[in-house]
């Protein structure tokens, strides 16, 4: 099978103080994205930049128009922060050309394809994650309607990225776990997707293999930036893979957990990755590697680290979730790109088995 690898990214791999010279050079109409708590916490001098120090999660189209009316059109954008930040930059960049017009129309139109005028953008992960630093599309949710829209479009791979370890020191063990579990969904659903090849798989082993080893090491130890560093590492090497493969049914069925019931992104995609595996498996392509990166002997295996990992807590009811609503979850549960990349597409009834397994 014909494939190409494409990531057009300049990736740099800085400590702090390397970081904060970076910002030094600089001087023009820059557009700063991050937190106030993360801005004072690293004290960015950030009094040359036009700042956007908003607290970002899963931006919606409501607040990507707003803020597209209250900033002035930058010469270059730089978000530092979670996958979240990373997708409002990657929004501006590709929809300031179009502030007057509809936000929603210009997600559902696509509007934004036809775009030679977007905004350069430098991408700064302070999560070992979401791995948007990798990648050229962005998450923007429509709650009103429980829709989720992707940007997609070739010019929206970031310029550049920055790996910066001390920036995801400040995670706290529910926010490590969970980025920690998205990073490892990215690799397991890029391994068994469609797509896949030999490249993406050599990326989605290693990931894999870092991930399942220091995952649980950093739990225990917060302050530690060796297994930091590691987990930055093994979140960069699933980007890397997913970048070119997308995801599969895990992430398609997360969506609605997020938007109806707030579940983290990490945790949402994480909760069927054993269940779908399961159903994967007789299609998944070198399956002796994907057992050695996992160190393991079967898929019995795998699901008690996942277990042991995370406490058990992997379950639907859990996060609030009662078994009445489970079918008003199946129904959202399909979204294209997504489920019709799984080597198996499931319908609504292995849909519901799935969501009923792990509830």
């Amino acid at each position: 099978m014909d494939w190409v690898y494409n990531v057009p990214i300049k990736f740099h791999e800085y400590n702090l103080d390397e970081m904060k010279k970076r910002l030094e050079d600089f001087d023009g109409n820059v557009l700063f994205i991050a937190s106030k708590r993360v801005i004072s916490t690293f004290d960015f001098d950030v009094s040359n930049f036009q700042v956007l120090d908003e607290s970002i999660a899963n931006p919606d189209f409501h607040l990507v128009g707003d803020i597209l009316n209250k900033i002035k059109r930058p010469d270059l954008i730089i978000a530092v922060g979670g996958g979240s930040s990373i997708d409002l930059a990657k929004a501006i960049s590709s929809l300031y050309e179009y502030k007057d017009c509809d936000v929603l129309d210009l997600l559902k139109n696509k509007d934004y394809l036809n775009n030679v005028n977007s905004i350069p953008f430098i991408a700064v992960p302070t999560t070992a994650g979401t791995g948007s630093e990798c990648t050229k599309w962005a998450t923007i949710w429509d709650f009103d309607n429980n829709k989720k829209y992707s940007i997609d479009a070739d010019y929206l791979y970031p310029n550049e990225a920055w790996l910066v370890v001390e920036l995801t020191s400040t995670m706290n063990e529910n926010l490590t776990l969970a980025t920690g579990l998205d990073a490892l969904a990215h690799a397991m659903e890029s391994y068994w997707s469609r797509p896949s090849n030999k490249y993406t798989r050599v990326l989605a082993r290693d990931s894999i293999r870092i991930i399942k080893k220091y995952l649980p090491l950093v739990l225990g130890d917060l302050d530690n930036l060796e297994y930091r560093q590691e987990m930055l590492m093994g979140s960069f090497f699933a980007g890397l893979a997913f970048s070119n493969t997308r995801t599969t049914a895990c992430h398609s069925i997360s969506y609605p957990l997020t938007m109806i019931f707030g579940i983290s992104h990490g945790f949402a995609a994480a909760i069927t990755l054993c269940e779908v595996l399961k159903r994967n498996w007789e299609f998944i392509q070198e399956k002796d590697l994907f057992l050695d990166a996992w160190g393991a002997n079967d898929l019995e295996d795998i699901e008690k680290w996942f277990s042991e990992v995370s406490n058990d807590s992997l379950k639907l009811s859990e996060f609030g979730v009662k078994k009445e609503d489970i079918p008003d979850i199946v129904k959202l549960a399909t979204t294209g790109g997504r489920m019709d990349n799984n080597p198996v597409v499931f319908g609504e009834d292995e849909i519901e088995d799935i969501l009923n397994n792990v509830y």
